[in-house]
């Protein structure tokens, strides 16, 4: 006898083992895409202490006890939420904070070659070491690569530049005296570099008889820019600039006017290379200092084209005699280095021994 499809229910069948391990697979996995999303959410909390690692959570989910015991939550208008600032509005990085004080002590790179100048620092009680490594003839105390050096015989020895970047690895702040456009030498070999003399066909020369390189040439902008750089991957860690002006003492009158000596272009000239200068030593981390006199700093010069604007923006601390050391105001007196022949006890300023040099004899 046949039944009739209502008297019997669908058959589903039995659960087999198969069945089983793959619903205890399904429930497992996600458990284990639970716990992974939970670690990685939770991991931002996870602080290290010296007792081990410890979850501390946000301060919506904490519980705060009372002195009785009793716990409280943050109350919902006690919270806040803080935006982190979008990219753009980050300011940019400064040059740091100069030292107030200290003392200063310039010595020859002879001497630390030869390895004597930790003793002498350490006898005279000074923290930094000032060597010039480009003098007022142009000279260089290293071997640069750069074309210009090559061509007019300015260039050091090799040896002395090895000495130099082993002493820069020491713990010793060190200062590099840079004198820029005053150049003699590079204007002998290439007079297109020069400042010339009005009328004839000869270089201009100050008033200590010295030629001058062009501060208006991007040639010479380059070199001395260039020169910073080589200064710096040698880990200096600040360089003096030294001439960065165009001549203000001399005749003056005699110089000839044109593309190499346009008054009105004077300060733009300066700021293209400080920027230059700057660049070329910031990868290093080294600093950009400049040396002025009271003049320029008081405003009663206005032939260098150097401003207390750009001492401002481009001079991470300002070199300058004891007369220049008083002119200083607003922000730049935080940044003077007071340059003096003797070190003067009890000072409380920051100051740099320079002896008293003799004027170098110019090449014929």
């Amino acid at each position: 006898m046949s039944r009739s499809h209502s008297d019997v229910g669908g058959y589903r069948g039995r659960r087999t083992v198969t069945d089983i391990l793959r619903l205890i697979a399904i429930v497992l996995a996600v458990a284990v895409v639970l716990v992974v999303a939970g670690l990685f959410f939770l991991q931002q909390y996870i602080v290290y202490t010296d007792e081990g690692p410890k979850l501390q959570l946000p301060s919506l989910f904490q519980r705060e006890e009372g002195p009785d015991g009793s716990v409280s939550v943050p109350e919902p208008g006690s919270l806040s939420i803080i935006e982190d600032e979008p990219s753009g509005s980050q300011s940019e990085p400064d040059q740091g904070q100069a030292e107030a004080s200290g003392l200063a002590l310039q010595l020859s790179v002879s001497e630390v070659v030869n390895g004597t100048a930790a003793a002498r620092l350490e006898e005279a009680g000074a923290d930094t070491l000032i060597l010039e490594v480009k003098d007022q003839l142009g000279r260089l105390s290293w071997y640069s690569g750069q074309a210009i050096a090559q061509w007019s015989g300015v260039n050091g020895q090799q040896a002395a530049g090895d000495a130099l970047k082993a002493w820069n690895q020491g713990d010793v702040y060190t200062v590099a005296r840079v004198h820029c456009f005053q150049d003699d030498m590079v204007p002998y070999y290439n007079n297109n570099l020069a400042l010339r003399w009005a009328g004839y066909d000869w270089n201009w020369r100050d008033d200590l008889g010295l030629r001058w390189t062009s501060p208006a040439l991007g040639e010479v902008r380059a070199y001395n820019a260039a020169l910073c750089g080589e200064l710096a991957a040698m880990g200096f860690d600040e360089i003096v600039l030294e001439e960065c002006y165009f001549p203000i003492q001399g005749g003056l009158e005699n110089i000839r006017r044109g593309e190499s000596y346009e008054p009105s272009r004077f300060t733009a000239h300066l700021e293209d290379f400080l920027t230059q200068a700057r660049q070329a030593v910031e990868p290093y981390g080294a600093k950009i200092s400049l040396r002025v006199g009271q003049d320029t700093l008081t405003g009663a010069e206005s032939a260098s084209g150097m401003t207390v604007q750009l001492l401002e923006r481009y001079a991470y601390r300002v070199w300058t005699g004891p007369e220049g050391y008083e002119a200083l105001t607003g922000e730049l007196s935080d940044r003077g280095v007071k340059i003096v022949s003797q070190a003067e006890t009890d000072s409380s300023v920051f100051q740099a021994v320079i002896p008293d040099q003799t004027s170098p004899t110019p090449i014929v």
